[in-house]
């Protein structure tokens, strides 16, 4: 049973309707799949970045690469393959393992950000740094601030007892 109502539990100890009012879902229609990028879960995210695989269609891609006229209609298409293994093809012209894969653009390591690995994005920070600061030595001799010393307070009692 679901943790605040007598519903039966549909994910994390929750119902349908507390899971979607409480969890972080799919915005597309009235999906309620969990988010994969942009709001959108996987399924729609292809959808609404992909079209249908027929000739002349420009509807979005439903499921098995057609729309879904083609789809009730049955005119599946064949499946391409990923252009760097043999898996089926999701965007791009690479599967899904590739598609969220994130390598480094220099080399074969994982990205870190910007899509570089830590290695290659620290050097171009440095780069981009160093470019738009001075120099970091000063040639000044002389203290721009009076030094001062504060009052010393000592917290340690007068009397101890012990």
């Amino acid at each position: 049973m679901c943790s605040i109502c007598s519903q039966p539990i549909y994910r994390s100890h929750l119902c349908k309707y507390h899971w979607t009012n409480d969890g972080y879902h799919c915005t597309w229609k009235n999906c309620i799949a969990p988010v994969f990028a942009l709001t959108l879960c996987r399924a729609h995210y292809r959808a609404a970045n992909v079209a249908c695989a027929h000739e002349g269609c420009a509807k979005p891609s439903f499921c098995r690469h057609v729309c879904v006229t083609h789809y009730r209609r049955r005119e599946f298409v064949h499946v391409r393959s990923c252009s760097r293994c043999h898996r089926d093809l999701y965007m791009n012209n690479v599967c899904f393992y590739h598609f969220t894969c994130r390598q480094c653009r220099e080399c074969e390591a994982i990205v870190f950000s910007n899509g570089l690995c830590q290695k290659h994005y620290m050097r171009t920070w440095r780069q981009r740094s160093s470019a738009n600061s001075g120099a970091t030595t000063s040639t000044e001799t002389n203290a721009d601030v009076e030094i001062t010393n504060p009052e010393k307070t000592c917290h340690i009692p007068e009397t101890q007892s012990s």
